[in-house]
């Protein structure tokens, strides 16, 4: 494969006839023009010339030629992408892995056959489909579900079409010194690309032995880190909400149930960085994970994945199911309008991490308050992105000081009374005030601060305020330095005295 060899598809290639199939086109003069697949627009600001061979977004800047696109929107490789525009245009490339991946993909769709008319034999693993799960017989179709129980047949099949290295290579026979199939009896389930090609399969027990699930081992097509089940639906210009949920089972009931917009990880850990890459196509992503602990965990962990990513700009809301249900049984459990809610009003990424720290705020104990403002500060400290942990730091900023004025709102009467409410007393406050929010102005009335004669509780305020370790600090902080160190006196308590006057 040569640079002229890519340019000659490129050139011998419409990028306006690939383009309109997922963009719908109109010419206007020299251009034709589409809604971007990039974002959410109403008009139309992504441009195709054929002449010149590329395309080019307004909205977010985007650009590049056919095999480009195929990248960016369809999720193409560069191989897969140059391969098929070569295809298409009858050029011939010789490329030793490529002709491999063919041989893997043709392993698979057919292994995929065999497995689909053997669940259609399997009385057992059918039953469990359509009572224990309850799929119906159109979806099992849709989703191409299968069996691998009679495994020795199957491996006859195989055998008889394909050489064993081949099957190796495809991840369906083991990599054991005598090579047998890999899936045995279990539910299956077929992953397929964005290209409508099988990449590899899902297998379950329906029994209680271990391992419940697994996949097909890495091979040249199948990375599972970066493979979400279901996302030949990325496809659909028409819906760019899409549904994250814990696995292919969930994906498929959904998608009976209406909801035809869900992906799943393919193991345990979602791959943050898909999620992300998924947003730069205008996608947003609405993560929904089980109702229990280890649900609740994987999100926050997702959540501080996120975070630490600089390429995180938003774009993705959260779910959160009620204490130990998953989607199927809200489902089962005729809750399918609670659920429809639950979607429609997401929570954002400052919202969660509000829900996070709930049990830290709520409480009256000064250890757990003073450990959730410690948590809110490592997390935004472990925000990469610049502009969004500003944003989540002013947020936050806010949403603190109110919270503080409303807890330390019905104790104020008490300590209103160990002060004097004169015009020394009004001095001290404002003066406190001042310095403590208005960091730009801390040296300049530094001296005033700390040579001024302050008496009982003020003194103790002023004496901590102006430590060496909080002189650079934020507002937040040294007011929740202060409910640390039992001194409750919020901005709310300090403005009573400036107003009682």
């Amino acid at each position: 494969m040569t640079d002229d060899n890519i340019k000659e598809v490129i050139n011998r290639t419409s990028i306006v006839e690939i383009i309109n199939s997922t963009v719908p086109l109109k010419k206007k003069g020299s251009n034709y023009f589409g809604l971007s697949p990039f974002k959410k627009e109403k008009t139309p600001s992504f441009s195709v010339n054929e002449e010149k061979k590329i395309f080019h977004c307004f909205s977010t800047g985007e650009h590049g030629n056919v095999i480009d696109f195929l990248i960016k929107v369809k999720g193409y490789s560069f191989k897969d992408a140059l391969y098929e525009l070569a295809d298409k245009a009858g050029i011939e490339i010789s490329y030793k892995s490529s002709k491999l991946n063919n041989i893997i993909y043709e392993i698979n769709s057919l292994t995929k056959e065999l497995f689909y008319k053997n669940l259609l034999n399997s009385k057992k693993h059918l039953d469990y489909l359509l009572k224990k799960r309850k799929f119906n017989i159109e979806t099992i179709h849709k989703f191409e579900l299968g069996s691998s129980v009679n495994s020795f047949e199957l491996q006859k099949k195989l055998l008889n079409n394909f050489e064993v290295n081949n099957l190796v290579a495809a991840g369906v026979f083991s990599r054991t010194k005598n090579s047998k199939l890999f899936f045995s009896n279990r539910i299956m389930v077929p992953i397929i690309n964005m290209q409508n090609k099988t990449l590899g399969f899902g297998g379950r027990v329906i029994d209680d032995s271990l391992p419940k699930y697994i996949n097909t081992a890495e091979t040249k097509i199948f990375k599972k880190k970066q493979i979400l089940f279901n996302e030949k639906i990325l496809n659909k210009q028409n819906n760019k909400k899409i549904i994250i949920v814990e696995g292919y089972f969930d994906v498929i009931k959904l998608e009976q149930s209406g909801f035809t917009n869900c992906l799943a990880p393919l193991g345990t850990s979602i791959n943050h960085e898909k999620l992300i890459e998924i947003t730069k196509k205008g996608f947003e992503i609405i993560v929904c994970l089980d109702g229990d602990i280890a649900g609740r965990n994987a999100t926050i962990r997702l959540m501080n994945n996120l975070l630490a990513d600089k390429n995180f700009e938003l774009g993705i809301k959260f779910v959160l199911l009620p204490k130990n249900f998953d989607p199927d049984q809200l489902i089962e459990s005729n809750m399918s309008d609670k659920l429809n809610k639950l979607i429609d009003q997401p929570l954002s990424i400052e919202e969660l991490i509000e829900k996070y720290l709930e049990k830290f705020r709520k409480s009256n104990d000064v250890d757990s308050q003073f450990k959730g403002s410690k948590v809110l500060k490592s997390l935004l400290n472990n925000v990469s992105n610049i502009d969004l942990k500003k944003i989540l730091t002013n947020h936050f900023n806010k949403i603190s000081l109110n919270q503080t004025t409303l807890k330390n709102k019905s104790k104020s009467n008490n300590q209103k009374l160990e002060l004097k409410f004169d015009l020394k007393s009004k001095f001290s406050a404002a003066l406190i005030i001042f310095y403590i929010e208005n960091l730009s102005d801390r040296e300049r009335v530094f001296d005033l601060i700390a040579t001024a004669k302050f008496e009982g509780k003020f003194r103790e305020i002023r004496d901590l305020i102006i430590k060496k370790t909080l002189f650079k600090s934020t507002t937040i902080e040294i007011y929740e330095e202060l409910d640390s160190k039992g001194l409750n006196f919020t901005k709310n308590l300090l403005l009573y005295f400036l107003m009682k006057f």
